[in-house]
């Protein structure tokens, strides 16, 4: 099986069992990267040696991260499994072992600051998703893939259907945020009415439009934020309005942060929701349910009062035994009582001396 062929029935598995598309696409490209490192490999080499040899390449002479290289496994092994259907006995280059990494949230005074001059790109509110973004706890993606039917403004709601792992949840709409949301409604009505008239269908998940073609030019199937221009469906071949970009809002908090220095990634907003609620008291089994954790250690990351109620004994000791004089490890005599410690003016400033002080200029810092 050559790599087209290969790459064409891997496309055809994933489909079949409906593997979100940029699973699809990931796999893709790691069975792309595989082929052609194999046909540099020595032919007599069994699949586990070739598969074994890819990954630690990817360790030691790519240095890629941990999960970089699962990534790469797992997609190798699904093509073993399920497309050639010869799965591999044993694979001995180490499954890369993820390190528990701290979940870097922004504090709230970089959000104060950030969320403010975070622009609108290109006619997008950007702004407002970055807000909806940090105020529901969202990925980034989330918000983009709302429909008008996703939303309850009676009850302060919103539906986020097929997140992560395809599972469904309900998250609270922030108060501060229905006008705007409401506003953002009546514009995407527009680009409805407009679509509708020129008879460009909506983008409709899996085999929906067919089984029920009156949804594609539906009000409740309608997007929340629209993208300004139509698409080609590659799957249907037809001319379709799909969401806006996620580039968008990664472009405009890019910008943000740049102007003000702080270090603030799209999806760290979602970090730093759960980090504030934690540290507001609110229940960790509640933002579980919030954020789409199927595990409460997951959510628990975010938590770091028990670590820092650990008082340092570094502390105690220094109420205890007082800082010494720093001159008296040297054996320098401190200043008399009433002397001055600046330069006497009989010494040249530009002469060395012992006695003269260099003061470094820090008016110039940083």
């Amino acid at each position: 099986m050559n790599s087209y062929a290969a790459v064409c029935r891997l496309r055809d598995v994933m489909r079949r069992q409906h593997m979100a598309f940029r699973t699809e696409s990931m796999y893709v490209y790691w069975l792309k990267r595989y082929c052609n490192a194999v046909q540099r490999m020595p032919p007599d080499l069994t699949s586990e040696k070739k598969v074994e040899r890819f990954l630690t390449d990817l360790a030691t002479i790519n240095n890629v991260a941990a999960s970089t290289q699962n990534q790469a496994f797992n997609a190798l092994l699904y093509f073993y499994n399920h497309i050639l259907e010869q799965p591999l006995q044993s694979v001995d280059a180490l499954r890369a072992s993820r390190p528990d990494r701290l979940r870097h949230a922004p504090t709230v005074a970089e959000i104060r600051a950030l969320l403010p001059v975070v622009p609108d790109l290109a006619g997008y509110p950007t702004n407002l998703i970055a807000r909806l973004i940090y105020g529901a706890g969202l990925r980034v993606t989330e918000p983009l893939n709302l429909r008008i039917k996703d939303l309850n403004l009676e009850k302060s709601a919103l539906f986020i259907m097929g997140a992560k792992g395809g599972d469904d949840r309900v998250v609270p709409l922030p108060a501060s945020l229905r006008t705007e949301i409401t506003q953002q409604i009546y514009l995407a009505r527009a680009t409805w009415q407009r679509d509708k008239q020129n008879h460009i269908p909506l983008l409709l998940p899996h085999q929906l439009a067919r089984k029920y073609p009156e949804y594609q030019f539906s009000w409740s199937w309608a997007w929340l934020f629209p993208s300004k221009s139509t698409c080609h469906d590659r799957l249907t071949n037809q001319t379709v309005r799909f969401r806006m970009q996620e580039s968008f809002v990664q472009r405009a908090i890019k910008q943000a942060r740049n102007k003000l220095g702080i270090p603030v990634l799209p999806h760290e907003l979602r970090h730093a929701y759960a980090t504030h609620c934690m540290e507001s008291g609110v229940s960790p089994r509640a933002i579980q349910q919030v954020m789409g954790h199927k595990s409460i250690e997951t959510t628990m990351r975010y938590l770091h009062a028990e670590s820092l109620s650990v008082p340092s004994p570094l502390d105690r000791l220094g109420s205890a035994n007082p800082d010494p004089d720093p001159l008296s490890l040297f054996n320098i005599p401190g200043p008399k009582s009433g002397a001055s410690c600046r330069p006497r003016r009989s010494v040249p400033q530009t002469a060395f001396s012992p006695s003269t002080r260099i003061v470094p200029n820090h008016s110039t810092a940083g």
